[in-house]
């Protein structure tokens, strides 16, 4: 147990009081919002000279120096990796330019991370040296190397051991040592500076991680660290509980280590955590308000121990994002007895006020914590340089086996009201919970391995939390803008788990975006965070379409967005003729560009973005048949059969006859990037025959490459683990037959849950640590990616059949085990499916009776069950076969009894 965190229980029946005793509405107090002075921050982004030294012979021939003659180098500035740049190079490189010094008081120059190691000259003067493994960045006072207007001389040598290498973040100057730093990089210098600070774990090498909780359609959603801190809505400063023990002066919070996870009823999306300090255990549960949607946290302390305990609980709002990030606090202000206000908005209620709250800098609020106290500022206090905090403290005195509890309640997202009543405590969480009961289970797929079942329905509700107005994000922070790629593999799963109504609403906002040429733009929202060319957009749309009237059969839905699908098929194939006679092995192919963004450099030619053109064509000429333009159908398909022609021709060209693997890109063959972005050719549509021998070759190559070396854990880029990565590969693997690798990786995502207890993935995760790396988490790709694939390993559709069984494990189908679907989408009508099972594993095989029976949905081609075990004895309605080691039941279905008789 370090040394900080706490959580409290729940009442029976309580009233919200807010900052007045009343029912309403609060009058707007005289609370203002001070203003944040920032620093004067300039980046270095042009000018930048760039020459590798393979034999590393820049130090003896000076290659520092302000005159040596750098005109024959090339340009490259940092903020990137090199292999960003296209520049695949391990070893030592040199990055020179030239300065004129700013006239400010001083003047601080910041590097970012250097990958791996990197030594500064200033004016031919060695300066500093520093590596990835010491910080993220490094900095450096320029004020006493020159005057302002003076011209200054900068040369860093890096040395990159392997992997990524270079300068991977931009090198900025500013007036002050917080400009030239990442938020990151300055919460670890203020960890640095106060070591007996409560600072967050990931400052250090903690896991660091979230998950969220909220409502379905509300676009804010509430996050909770791995350490318990709470952000009411994703860009909200955190609030946290501590306790201090006076008879021992000692401050106890808790830590990643300490803190332990779970869900409301063990899969929804109302988070619970619990940690031990000595002699009492903090419970916490945080919810949002069916009725005003309002975010409230409940906090129990409980005294198990043999002893009456007397304790301080210290509430602290601090500049802390839960992402590593600062959110400014330019202003706290109190109203009432217990109301705080950050930066001129209403941001915390308490049920029970404080016995004592305080304002003040942060380093004022902290001296106080430490001591269990709050510090003396109240009424108001403005910090220009956003670094005000607020201290609540409140008395326990727990008797052997009591407890207390408090409530405290956030608005739903900045600039909102808060609540002035609070009903029943026990009355609220049960309708929310009730709420979110309803919400994952429009389909039910119970199966016997409860872990998975419940990640299924915790990832609908992620799923559904990620839909805002305009349409999904995957992320509640990085990702908070809606990808097309991600709505449609979010679509998807949504279809599957039985929320069509949810993609009905989104797929008009996209296909709304599109620009004359046909073109989709593939990131759109308030925050997009850069604008590009990513051609497996227009295939995502068509698909998503497309698959929304496979599942719904409604056809006035995709009359209506025809014309657009069509005008995205015209789009690629103008694209595809931009590239005229190019030669081989691009021709044909579509022209460069950002692709899936994970897969590299945006100057590559990625068989992922051919892969999703072709299956846009084939979709979108699925559409035209349905609505009888047998014509449009005829040019689409012919359209897409000569795209999978090019792409099999240029793999040939690029890896050579009989390939032992398709790669990522005609560029770059020995990346990652080849598994990840060869998954479209199997899932979610079959751009090829799962029989082709080429497709066997290529995923047994992805497989020992990057799979089975961490045993079910998909290594990318820059060496971390890729959960989405994964599930979408274990998606081709059930496809190829290989359930193997399926429930490797399986079992490897639901043992390594970023956040351990609510099945909440990062997209990138820290191999070194199993936390946050990067992206953003809860990843709704992830979510859908994993539900889907559970879904498909019960029932998937194969051309006019449903398969049934595909992945699932032999134990889930033995005796005392039951797999039961209800109300299951599919595209042939809503299945309802239900196994039972006398049938005892044996070493010759299966003994005893399984029954299974089918209904809803009538797939023209029948059910299809490639069996385990033959079984000896079938009876059910007329039709029902063995076929070889198949069995068939008509499209009716039925119920179907199999007897196994293991010595038969």
């Amino acid at each position: 147990m370090t040394k900080l965190s706490v959580w409290l229980p729940l009442a029976l029946v309580s009233i919200l009081v807010a900052c007045l005793p009343s029912s309403r509405s609060l009058p707007t107090p005289p609370v203002t919002a001070g203003s944040c002075v920032t620093p004067t921050v300039e980046t270095l982004d042009a000018g930048w000279r760039f020459r590798t030294d393979p034999k590393d012979v820049g130090v003896a021939e000076q290659w520092y120096a302000p005159e040596t003659e750098d005109a024959g180098w090339g340009h490259l500035a940092p903020g990137e990796p090199w292999e960003a740049s296209g520049l695949e190079y391990d070893g030592v490189a040199w990055y020179r330019t030239t300065l004129t010094m700013p006239d400010w008081s001083a003047v601080y120059v910041g590097f970012g991370a250097a990958d791996d190691l990197a030594a500064l000259w200033v004016n031919g003067e060695q300066a500093m040296t520093w590596e990835l493994a010491d910080s993220d960045a490094a900095f450096l006072d320029l004020s006493t190397f020159g005057q302002p207007g003076e011209e200054i001389h900068l040369a860093v040598r890096v040395e990159d051991l392997g992997g990524y290498g270079g300068i991977k973040g931009p090198v900025r100057l500013s007036d002050e040592p917080r400009g030239v730093m990442t938020d990151a990089e300055y919460i670890t210098l203020l960890a640095e500076s106060h070591p007996d600070w409560p600072m967050p774990g990931w400052v250090h090498g903690r896991p660091l991680a979230w998950t969220m909780s909220g409502l379905p359609g509300v676009d804010s959603e509430p996050l909770i660290g791995s350490d318990g801190a709470v952000a009411p809505w994703a860009t909200a400063p955190t609030t946290e509980i501590w306790l201090y023990d006076p008879a021992s002066d000692e401050l106890i919070v808790g830590t990643e280590e300490d803190v332990e996870f779970s869900l409301q009823n063990g899969h929804l999306p109302l988070p619970r955590w619990e940690w031990r300090a000595p002699g009492v255990i903090l419970e916490n549960v945080l919810f949002s308000d069916v009725q005003d949607r309002t975010t409230r946290w409940h906090v129990t302390v409980r005294n198990p121990g043999k002893t009456a305990r007397e304790l301080i609980l210290l509430l602290v709002v601090r500049p802390f994002g839960i992402d590593r990030s600062m959110v400014p606090m330019c202003s706290v202000g109190l109203q009432g007895e217990s109301c705080l206000w950050v930066n001129g908005n209403p941001f915390l209620v308490a049920k029970t006020p404080p016995l004592e709250a305080g304002l003040g800098t942060l380093e004022e609020a902290m001296n106080a914590a430490m001591r269990g106290g709050r510090p003396s500022g109240d009424g108001q206090l403005s910090d220009p340089t956003g670094r005000a905090a607020a201290v609540w403290t409140y008395s326990l005195s727990l008797e052997v086996g009591g407890s207390d509890t408090l409530r405290f309640a956030f608005p739903t997202a900045q600039g909102e009201a808060l609540p002035a009543i609070q009903a029943s405590a026990e009355s609220q969480l049960t309708e929310a919970t009730d709420t979110w009961e309803r919400a994952v289970n429009r389909v039910a797929i119970d199966v016997p391995d409860g872990l998975v079942e419940d990640g299924v329905k915790a990832s609908t509700a992620y799923l559904l939390l990620a839909i805002d107005e305009k349409g999904p994000h995957p992320g509640p922070l990085t990702h908070d803008a809606m990808w097309v790629r991600d709505a449609a593999y979010i679509g998807l799963a949504l279809l599957q788990l039985g929320h069509a109504d949810v993609v009905r609403t989104y797929i008009p906002n996209i296909l709304a975006s599109q620009e004359a040429d046909g073109r989709i733009p593939p990131i759109q929202g308030a925050n997009a965070p850069w604008e590009s060319n990513q051609w497996d957009a227009q295939g995502q749309v068509i698909f998503l379409a497309t698959t929304y009237h496979r599942y719904t059969g409604q056809t006035d839905a995709l009359r209506s967005w025809y014309p657009a699908l069509r005008s995205a098929a015209e789009f690629i194939v103008e694209l595809r003729a931009t590239r005229g006679d190019s030669a081989e092995p691009t021709r044909g192919l579509l022209p460069p560009s950002k692709s899936a963004e994970d897969l590299g450099p945006a100057d590559q030619h990625y068989y992922w973005d051919n892969f999703w053109a072709v299956v846009g064509l084939e979709e979108a000429a699925y559409a035209a048949r349905e609505l009888g333009k047998t014509e449009d159908a005829a040019w689409m398909e012919a359209e897409a059969d000569t795209l999978r022609v090019a792409i099999l021709e240029s793999v040939e060209e690029v890896m050579g006859p009989e390939p032992a693997y398709v790669p990522g890109a005609v560029e770059e063959v020995e990346s990652s990037a080849a598994a990840r972005g060869t998954v479209p050719v199997l899932w979610p549509v079959r751009v090829l025959s799962p029989e082709e021998p080429l497709l066997a070759r290529s995923f047994d190559v992805y497989y020992r490459r990057w799979i089975a070396p961490d045993g079910g854990g998909f290594r990318h880029r820059q060496g971390q683990f890729w959960p989405y990565g994964g599930l979408e590969l274990a998606h081709a693997y059930l496809r190829l037959g290989r359930t193997d690798v399926l429930h490797e990786i399986l079992g490897w995502t639901l043992s390594n849950q970023t956040l351990p207890g609510t099945f909440a993935w990062a997209e990138q995760v820290d191999p070194e640590n199993g936390g946050f790396s990067g992206g953003d988490m809860p990843h709704a790709w992830a979510a859908a990616s994993y539900a889907t694939l559970v879904r498909e390993m019960v029932v998937s559709e194969n051309k006019g059949a449903l398969e049934l069984f595909t992945g699932v494990p032999d134990w889930w189908l033995e005796a005392e085990q039951t797999i039961n679907l209800r109300e299951c989408p599919t595209h042939f009508g809503v299945l309802d499916l239900r196994t039972e099972s006398s049938v005892q594993q044996t070493d010759s095989g299966w003994d005893g009776v399984l029954t299974l029976t089918v209904s809803g949905a009538t797939p023209p081609d029948g059910f299809r069950w490639e069996l385990p075990y033959i079984a000896d004895v079938v009876d059910g309605p007329a039709g029902v076969a063995i076929d070889g080691d198949w069995l068939t039941i008509p499209g009716d279905g039925g119920e179907v009894q199999l007897t196994f008789a293991a010595d038969g």
